[in-house]
This record gives structure tokens, C-alpha cells and sequence, in this order.
């Protein structure tokens, strides 16, 4: 029995490979045209990006142009503006003089430069204060008091002469008083 297992599957074995062989020239033939019919797609494709690349060269060459045109008369206006321009400045130009700064003008400008301090006095019932003293005095009782005087950022000061003192607040914090006379 085994003989004749073999003998089928030969049989079979033989008959597919006939097949196989049978088929194999029309696997070739459809094969030979899908390869032509592919050569004949990748030619339509290769002459189309030619005419494209053909009609863009053409198209960038023509926009390069009216470029180069536009740029040539922009530069050519310019030219003249300046050309212009130059011509009205020799004609209204004149030589400059240097001055120099007179005495009077360098007096002028220092005390320009120096800030205008004011001297204030107080008067009352035949007595007299500097405001600026009673500010000194605001000052120095806030540092003996243990601040430093870098410290003090604000200072309001409120002179009362009919009780012969002045008040002060530093920093709106520190409040104190100080004799006025």
C-alpha cells in the first residue's frame, strides 16, 4: 500500500508540474506587457516634467526680467533725488563759524547748573528760625534716636511758633518735636 501512495503522489507531483510549465508562458507574456505598458508610463512622465520645467524656466526667466526692469528704475529715481537734493544743499549751504563760549556764557551756564536754594525765616513775637536749621535738628534728633540718617526717605515738617516748636514726620513712620527758637 505504501508503493502505491507513493506511486499517486508522483502522479500528482507530475501533473501539477505540467501545469506550472503549461501556465508559465502566460505568467511571461503578461508580465512583458505590464513591464512595456510601465516603460510606456514612466516616458509620458519624463516628457511632461520636461514641459513643465520648460514652461517654469520660461516663466522665472520673464518675472527675473520685469524685476530687473522695476529695479533699474527705482535706482535710477533715487540717483536723481539725490543728485537733486545735493544740488539745492551746495546752493543753501553756507560756511559755518565755530563760536566759541564766551565768559559771560560759561557764567551763565554754571550758575544755571547750580539748583536755587531758598533761605526761609520764621519771625514771630521778636523771635527768628531758619527753616533750614529746623530741618538740621529734625535730622540729627531721628539719628540720636538710633536710625541712621541714609534712612530717611520722607520728611514733613509742621512749624507751630505760637508754642515755639516744630513737629517732623520721617518716613511717615517717626514722629517727634524740636524746639523752633
Amino acid at each position: 500500500m505504501a508503493k502505491g501512495t507513493v506511486a499517486k503522489n508522483n502522479a500528482i507531483k507530475a501533473e501539477k508540474t505540467n501545469q506550472v510549465k503549461e501556465a508559465e508562458p502566460k505568467t511571461n507574456e503578461k508580465a512583458s506587457d505590464v513591464l512595456q505598458a510601465a516603460k510606456n508610463a514612466a516616458q509620458d512622465v519624463k516628457t511632461a516634467v520636461k514641459e513643465s520645467a520648460s514652461e517654469v524656466k520660461a516663466a522665472v526667466t520673464e518675472k527675473t526680467a520685469a524685476v530687473k526692469e522695476a529695479v533699474e528704475e527705482k535706482a535710477a529715481a533715487k540717483a536723481e533725488t539725490v543728485k537733486d537734493t545735493a544740488a539745492e544743499t551746495k546752493e543753501t549751504a553756507k560756511p559755518a563759524r565755530e563760536k566759541k563760549p564766551s565768559r559771560a556764557a560759561k557764567k551763565a551756564a554754571k550758575a544755571a547748573k547750580e539748583e536755587l536754594k531758598p533761605e526761609v525765616f520764621i519771625q514771630y513775637q521778636g523771635n527768628e528760625a531758619i527753616v533750614a536749621d529746623v530741618i538740621e535738628k529734625a535730622k540729627n534728633e531721628f539719628v540720636a534716636d538710633g536710625h541712621r540718617a541714609s534712612s530717611i526717605k520722607s520728611l514733613q515738617v509742621y512749624l507751630k511758633p505760637e508754642e515755639f516748636a516744630a513737629y517732623y514726620v520721617i518716613n511717615q513712620k517717626f514722629a517727634g518735636r524740636v524746639d523752633l527758637f
